[in-house]
Protein backbone atom coordinates (compact mmCIF):
# COMPACT_ATOMS: atom_id res chain seq x y z
CA UNK A 1 0.00 0.00 0.00
CA UNK A 2 2.72 2.07 1.10
CA UNK A 3 4.51 1.28 -2.28
CA UNK A 4 1.43 2.72 -4.51
CA UNK A 5 1.17 5.79 -2.24
CA UNK A 6 4.73 6.36 -3.16
CA UNK A 7 4.56 6.35 -6.52
CA UNK A 8 1.27 7.83 -6.87
CA UNK A 9 3.01 11.14 -4.93
CA UNK A 10 6.38 10.78 -7.39
CA UNK A 11 3.98 10.73 -10.60
CA UNK A 12 2.04 14.13 -8.96
CA UNK A 13 4.87 15.11 -8.90
CA UNK A 14 6.54 14.41 -12.50
CA UNK A 15 3.20 15.33 -14.09
CA UNK A 16 3.48 18.73 -12.29
CA UNK A 17 6.84 19.11 -12.95
CA UNK A 18 6.42 19.10 -16.61
CA UNK A 19 3.28 20.52 -16.60
CA UNK A 20 5.29 24.11 -15.42
CA UNK A 21 8.21 23.21 -17.36
CA UNK A 22 5.63 23.41 -20.84
CA UNK A 23 3.90 26.61 -18.99
CA UNK A 24 7.43 28.49 -18.76
CA UNK A 25 8.46 27.45 -22.23
CA UNK A 26 4.75 28.64 -23.94
CA UNK A 27 5.74 31.97 -21.88
CA UNK A 28 8.94 31.93 -23.21
CA UNK A 29 10.44 32.13 -19.69
CA UNK A 30 12.87 29.41 -20.55
CA UNK A 31 14.87 31.13 -22.86
CA UNK A 32 17.50 31.97 -20.65
CA UNK A 33 18.00 28.39 -19.58
CA UNK A 34 17.89 26.99 -23.23
CA UNK A 35 20.16 29.62 -24.40
CA UNK A 36 22.11 28.58 -21.35
CA UNK A 37 22.32 24.93 -22.65
CA UNK A 38 22.96 25.96 -25.95
CA UNK A 39 26.09 27.39 -25.25
CA UNK A 40 27.25 24.25 -23.03
CA UNK A 41 26.45 21.83 -26.22
CA UNK A 42 28.39 24.75 -28.14
CA UNK A 43 31.18 24.26 -26.33
CA UNK A 44 31.37 20.27 -26.09
CA UNK A 45 30.80 20.33 -29.96
CA UNK A 46 33.91 22.51 -30.46
CA UNK A 47 36.02 20.91 -27.97
CA UNK A 48 35.23 17.75 -29.84
CA UNK A 49 35.73 18.90 -33.13
CA UNK A 50 39.02 20.22 -32.11
CA UNK A 51 39.89 16.78 -31.05
CA UNK A 52 38.44 14.48 -34.04
CA UNK A 53 40.72 17.15 -35.91
CA UNK A 54 44.22 16.44 -34.38
CA UNK A 55 43.78 12.69 -34.59
CA UNK A 56 46.51 11.13 -37.38
CA UNK A 57 44.23 9.85 -39.97
CA UNK A 58 42.23 13.09 -40.33
CA UNK A 59 44.75 15.82 -39.61
CA UNK A 60 46.37 16.83 -42.80
CA UNK A 61 50.03 18.46 -43.69
CA UNK A 62 50.45 21.31 -41.51
CA UNK A 63 52.08 23.58 -44.58
CA UNK A 64 48.96 22.22 -47.03
CA UNK A 65 46.88 23.72 -44.07
CA UNK A 66 48.41 27.12 -43.84
CA UNK A 67 48.60 27.53 -47.56
CA UNK A 68 45.06 26.31 -48.76
CA UNK A 69 43.85 29.05 -44.93
CA UNK A 70 45.76 31.79 -47.16
CA UNK A 71 44.19 30.58 -50.34
CA UNK A 72 40.59 31.46 -48.23
CA UNK A 73 41.95 34.80 -46.78
CA UNK A 74 42.86 35.91 -50.33
CA UNK A 75 39.41 34.62 -51.99
CA UNK A 76 37.55 36.16 -49.00
CA UNK A 77 39.51 39.57 -49.35
CA UNK A 78 38.64 39.76 -52.70
CA UNK A 79 34.97 38.92 -52.19
CA UNK A 80 34.88 41.58 -50.04
CA UNK A 81 36.63 44.17 -51.88
CA UNK A 82 34.13 43.53 -54.95
CA UNK A 83 30.91 43.55 -52.38
CA UNK A 84 32.70 46.95 -51.06
CA UNK A 85 33.24 48.22 -54.32
CA UNK A 86 29.20 47.63 -55.31
CA UNK A 87 27.94 49.34 -52.83
CA UNK A 88 29.60 52.56 -52.74
CA UNK A 89 28.97 52.56 -56.40
CA UNK A 90 25.33 52.04 -55.66
CA UNK A 91 25.86 54.81 -53.02
CA UNK A 92 27.30 57.16 -55.51
CA UNK A 93 24.68 56.32 -58.01
CA UNK A 94 21.64 56.76 -55.78
CA UNK A 95 22.81 59.96 -54.03
CA UNK A 96 23.84 61.91 -57.76
CA UNK A 97 20.03 61.71 -58.41
CA UNK A 98 17.94 64.68 -57.41
CA UNK A 99 14.61 63.12 -57.13
CA UNK A 100 13.68 61.11 -54.93
CA UNK A 101 15.65 63.85 -52.32
CA UNK A 102 19.00 61.61 -50.51
CA UNK A 103 18.18 62.01 -47.14
CA UNK A 104 14.90 60.59 -47.16
CA UNK A 105 16.72 57.11 -48.48
CA UNK A 106 17.92 53.92 -46.42
CA UNK A 107 19.97 51.45 -48.19
CA UNK A 108 18.72 48.68 -48.04
CA UNK A 109 20.76 44.97 -49.20
CA UNK A 110 19.15 42.11 -50.50
CA UNK A 111 19.20 39.14 -48.58
CA UNK A 112 16.75 36.59 -50.48
CA UNK A 113 13.83 36.20 -53.61
CA UNK A 114 11.25 34.19 -52.12
CA UNK A 115 10.14 31.82 -54.68
CA UNK A 116 12.32 32.66 -57.93
CA UNK A 117 13.68 29.97 -59.55
CA UNK A 118 16.83 31.15 -61.89
CA UNK A 119 16.41 30.57 -65.09
CA UNK A 120 12.60 29.75 -64.91
CA UNK A 121 10.88 32.30 -63.40
CA UNK A 122 11.40 36.03 -62.43
CA UNK A 123 11.61 37.65 -58.76
CA UNK A 124 8.00 39.30 -57.35
CA UNK A 125 9.24 39.39 -53.78
CA UNK A 126 12.66 40.78 -52.19
CA UNK A 127 13.70 40.01 -48.32
CA UNK A 128 16.17 43.23 -47.54
CA UNK A 129 18.13 43.63 -44.02
CA UNK A 130 16.41 46.74 -42.40
CA UNK A 131 12.85 46.39 -41.28
CA UNK A 132 11.18 47.33 -37.80
CA UNK A 133 14.29 48.83 -35.61
CA UNK A 134 15.58 50.95 -38.29
CA UNK A 135 12.21 52.95 -38.49
CA UNK A 136 10.46 51.10 -41.72
CA UNK A 137 6.89 50.75 -41.90
CA UNK A 138 4.26 48.87 -44.14
CA UNK A 139 3.88 50.90 -47.31
CA UNK A 140 7.12 52.28 -47.78
CA UNK A 141 8.32 52.66 -51.51
CA UNK A 142 11.59 50.96 -52.42
CA UNK A 143 13.52 52.75 -55.44
CA UNK A 144 16.65 52.55 -57.14
CA UNK A 145 18.08 55.80 -58.49
CA UNK A 146 14.42 57.06 -59.64
CA UNK A 147 12.87 54.00 -60.41
CA UNK A 148 10.25 52.48 -58.41
CA UNK A 149 10.96 48.92 -57.51
CA UNK A 150 7.94 47.83 -54.91
CA UNK A 151 6.35 48.54 -51.49
CA UNK A 152 7.67 46.59 -48.35
CA UNK A 153 4.45 44.25 -47.45
CA UNK A 154 5.83 42.94 -44.24
CA UNK A 155 7.95 43.81 -41.59
CA UNK A 156 10.03 42.39 -38.72
CA UNK A 157 12.24 43.71 -36.40
CA UNK A 158 15.04 43.58 -38.63
CA UNK A 159 13.96 42.62 -42.04
CA UNK A 160 11.29 43.41 -44.67
CA UNK A 161 9.63 42.15 -47.27
CA UNK A 162 9.17 44.00 -50.34
CA UNK A 163 6.76 43.09 -53.07
CA UNK A 164 7.75 44.01 -56.62
CA UNK A 165 5.92 46.17 -58.95
CA UNK A 166 5.28 42.86 -61.25
CA UNK A 167 3.86 40.78 -57.76
CA UNK A 168 0.38 40.20 -58.86
CA UNK A 169 -0.64 41.73 -55.48
CA UNK A 170 0.97 44.89 -56.87
CA UNK A 171 -1.72 48.22 -57.85
CA UNK A 172 -0.82 52.03 -57.66
CA UNK A 173 -2.21 54.79 -59.64
CA UNK A 174 0.21 55.82 -61.98
CA UNK A 175 0.12 58.36 -64.98
CA UNK A 176 1.64 58.52 -68.43
CA UNK A 177 4.34 61.60 -69.73
CA UNK A 178 1.19 63.01 -71.28
CA UNK A 179 -0.90 63.16 -68.23
CA UNK A 180 -3.38 60.36 -68.65
CA UNK A 181 -3.92 58.19 -65.41
CA UNK A 182 -4.44 54.58 -64.61
CA UNK A 183 -4.09 51.74 -62.33
CA UNK A 184 -0.16 49.95 -62.77
CA UNK A 185 -0.95 46.02 -61.85
CA UNK A 186 1.88 43.37 -61.34
CA UNK A 187 1.00 39.85 -61.98
CA UNK A 188 2.78 37.90 -64.86
CA UNK A 189 4.33 41.47 -66.17
CA UNK A 190 3.11 44.73 -65.89
CA UNK A 191 0.55 47.18 -67.26
CA UNK A 192 -1.36 50.21 -66.78
CA UNK A 193 -4.77 49.88 -66.90
CA UNK A 194 -8.60 51.59 -66.63
CA UNK A 195 -7.02 54.66 -68.74
CA UNK A 196 -9.86 56.26 -70.69
CA UNK A 197 -10.48 55.40 -74.25
CA UNK A 198 -9.97 59.54 -74.91
CA UNK A 199 -6.57 59.83 -73.79
CA UNK A 200 -3.59 59.79 -76.20
CA UNK A 201 -1.09 57.31 -75.25
CA UNK A 202 1.39 55.51 -77.37
CA UNK A 203 4.73 53.08 -77.61
CA UNK A 204 7.80 54.26 -76.01
CA UNK A 205 6.26 56.64 -73.64
CA UNK A 206 7.45 56.69 -69.94
CA UNK A 207 4.93 55.47 -66.67
CA UNK A 208 5.70 57.66 -63.65
CA UNK A 209 3.73 57.24 -60.17
CA UNK A 210 0.57 59.73 -59.73
CA UNK A 211 1.89 59.47 -55.96
CA UNK A 212 -0.60 58.16 -52.87
CA UNK A 213 1.41 58.93 -49.25
CA UNK A 214 -1.34 59.04 -46.80
CA UNK A 215 -1.98 61.33 -43.64
CA UNK A 216 1.50 59.62 -42.01
CA UNK A 217 3.72 60.54 -44.44
CA UNK A 218 4.23 57.00 -45.52
CA UNK A 219 3.26 55.50 -49.05
CA UNK A 220 4.54 56.28 -52.81
CA UNK A 221 5.56 59.79 -53.89
CA UNK A 222 5.01 61.08 -57.53
CA UNK A 223 7.05 61.19 -60.74
CA UNK A 224 8.87 57.89 -59.72
CA UNK A 225 9.50 56.37 -62.90
CA UNK A 226 7.35 52.65 -63.06
CA UNK A 227 8.63 52.07 -67.02
CA UNK A 228 7.87 52.90 -70.25
CA UNK A 229 5.04 51.49 -72.03
CA UNK A 230 5.91 48.86 -74.95
CA UNK A 231 2.18 47.96 -76.52
CA UNK A 232 -1.07 49.46 -76.29
CA UNK A 233 -4.11 48.07 -76.75
CA UNK A 234 -7.32 50.30 -77.53
CA UNK A 235 -10.82 48.25 -78.67
CA UNK A 236 -13.66 50.90 -79.66
CA UNK A 237 -16.33 48.66 -77.91
CA UNK A 238 -14.33 49.19 -74.16
CA UNK A 239 -14.60 52.11 -71.77
CA UNK A 240 -11.00 52.29 -70.86
CA UNK A 241 -8.02 50.96 -72.67
CA UNK A 242 -4.78 49.69 -71.63
CA UNK A 243 -0.92 49.37 -71.88
CA UNK A 244 1.67 46.46 -71.51
CA UNK A 245 4.82 48.50 -69.43
CA UNK A 246 9.18 47.11 -69.14
CA UNK A 247 10.30 48.15 -65.74
CA UNK A 248 14.19 49.83 -66.61
CA UNK A 249 14.99 47.96 -63.43
CA UNK A 250 16.55 44.30 -63.62
CA UNK A 251 15.34 42.76 -60.66
CA UNK A 252 17.10 39.74 -60.92
CA UNK A 253 20.56 41.53 -60.93
CA UNK A 254 19.51 43.96 -57.72
CA UNK A 255 21.63 43.78 -54.75
CA UNK A 256 21.04 46.78 -53.42
CA UNK A 257 17.87 49.57 -53.18
CA UNK A 258 16.45 52.39 -51.19
CA UNK A 259 13.70 52.62 -49.14
CA UNK A 260 12.11 56.20 -49.19
CA UNK A 261 11.56 57.16 -45.71
CA UNK A 262 8.61 59.55 -46.52
CA UNK A 263 8.79 63.01 -44.42
CA UNK A 264 5.37 64.42 -43.37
Amino acid sequence: MKRKESFLSAFIVVVFLCALILALSLSGNLKFLSSFLEKGTVTIQSTAFKIFQKLPFVSEDPRIKKLEDKNLEFLSQVTAFEKLKKENQALSDQFQTAYPQALRLLKANIIGASSFIPGISTPNTLIIDKGLQDNLKIGMAVVVKDNLVGVISQASANLSEVDLINNPSASFTAKTQNGAVGIAKGGGGLTLDNILLSENIKEGELVLTKGNINSNGVGIPPDLIVGKITSVEKKPSELFQKAEITSFVNFVKLSTVFVYTQIK
